[in-house]
């Protein structure tokens, strides 16, 4: 097995159990395969296979303007992951620094209550802790998952 496929089988894994839902949203992706245009297959070097793999189907001709689905390669697959984690760090630290920011602004509480009759105990969330978590867990992320000169760039924002 190449590395990056060793790679990308030890992170899933990794996600699996840690992140189920992200991984199983990563799969579903995996499974479908990325779009790409007739014109896109030419450039990449696919359409000849694809064109004949039609012909022998009786099946139309494949066009430019078509759009097929074709496999994730290894590194696309990485990306994708990478991306996947990187937004999801983003939003989490987005969505809390709004949540606190609009508590404040409107003199609300900033830890909230979940209360639910059936469950045990009362569940506390403190947006202040929360959010400062989400940043140190987003700068983390930026810092294992972009290059070096970007992350230092988007601290700065």
């Amino acid at each position: 097995m190449a590395a990056i496929d060793q790679q990308y089988t030890n992170v899933m894994e990794l996600l699996r159990a840690k992140l189920p839902s992200l991984a199983e949203q990563l799969d579903q992706e995996f499974r479908q395969g990325r779009a790409v245009s007739g014109e896109q297959l030419q450039r990449e070097g696919m359409f000849d296979e694809r064109a004949s793999r039609l012909a022998n189907t009786d099946l139309p001709a494949l066009r430019k303007s078509d759009i097929a689905m074709v496999p994730y390669s290894s590194e696309e697959r990485i990306e994708l992951i990478r991306e996947a984690l990187l937004t999801l760090a983003e939003t989490m630290h987005a969505s809390r620094a709004v949540l606190l920011k609009t508590a404040k602004e409107h003199q609300m509480d900033v830890s909230i209550e979940f209360v639910d009759p059936e469950l045990e105990p009362v569940v506390r969330v403190d947006l202040v802790r929360e959010t400062e978590r989400a940043s140190a867990a987003l700068h983390t992320t930026r810092e294992l998952l972009l290059p070096q000169a970007q992350t230092r760039s988007e601290d700065g924002r």
